[in-house]
């Protein structure tokens, strides 16, 4: 991605931007680099007809995040 590329405004669930941007920490990227990897990934443009096993690890990483926080969230990490 270059400063170049076509700016794109787009309004979404504040629950949805919040596992965004929980994503992007995880996978340490931008919150830009998160949105375009997922999206390349949900329309098979990663370079490959099937998932890739980094594409994968990502979702399951991604996943580990969201259910560690909720783990938080409900007061069960003790």
């Amino acid at each position: 991605m270059s400063r170049d590329d076509p700016h794109f405004r787009l309004r979404i669930p504040e629950n949805l931007k919040r596992e965004i941007e929980a994503s992007a920490r995880a996978n340490s990227r931008s919150i830009t680099a998160e949105i375009v990897t997922r999206l390349e990934m949900s329309l098979g443009l990663s370079g490959s007809d099937k998932p890739s096993l980094i594409a994968e690890i990502e979702q399951l990483r991604t996943r580990l995040s969201q259910l560690q926080r909720l783990i938080v969230e409900k007061g069960l990490d003790h």
